[in-house]
């Protein structure tokens, strides 16, 4: 098992010395010298440079058939819109063209959009208590005297039944 490039072999040089207990260079040399056995990292090792090249040059490893490819969009494209549509008709013919059953999580996520809407944020409540209600009193008196007749609505107290009832 020689070394493939110089960077290999250099590599497979610093993994050995840390083996010997020299001390890591790095966490990857590290992990790679309690991974692999001294005779394979030997071998990497004491590869020879000559003729070697730097680094080894990767080909690409696969090849997209552009038809399937083409297939596969479409398809996408038909299952998104499917899922997006209102119209039920639309959606029908949607989901048939897209050919088959709904994927895996296609209308648990619709449900969840449905029920994850924002929910309104309460409403801190007015004190309610004797020194409160007595402080807005004299703040709405002092407001229609100076201001205006027009209270503005932090300045008013919740309504009860009672208050109802006086003007029925």
């Amino acid at each position: 098992m020689p070394a493939k490039s110089k960077a290999q072999q250099r590599f497979f040089g610093m993994v050995r010395a840390a083996q010997k207990g020299e001390g890591a260079s790095s966490p990857e040399v590290a992990k790679v010298a309690d991974e692999i056995s001294d005779k394979d990292a030997k071998k990497f090792a004491k590869t020879k440079h000559k003729g070697l090249p730097e680094k080894k040059k990767q080909e690409e490893s696969f090849e997209i058939d552009k038809s399937a490819h083409k297939a596969a969009q479409k398809k996408t494209k038909m299952r998104n819109l499917a899922r997006g549509n209102k119209n039920p008709n639309e959606k029908a013919a949607a989901e048939k063209k897209a050919g088959g059953p709904k994927l895996v999580g296609e209308g648990v996520m619709d449900i969840v959009r449905k029920y994850n809407k924002k929910k309104e944020a309460k409403k801190p409540q007015k004190a309610q208590d004797a020194g409160a209600r007595a402080r807005r009193v004299l703040q709405r008196k002092e407001y229609k005297s100076k201001v205006s007749s027009i209270v503005p609505a932090e300045l008013e107290d919740h309504k009860t039944w009672n208050d109802f009832r006086k003007h029925i």
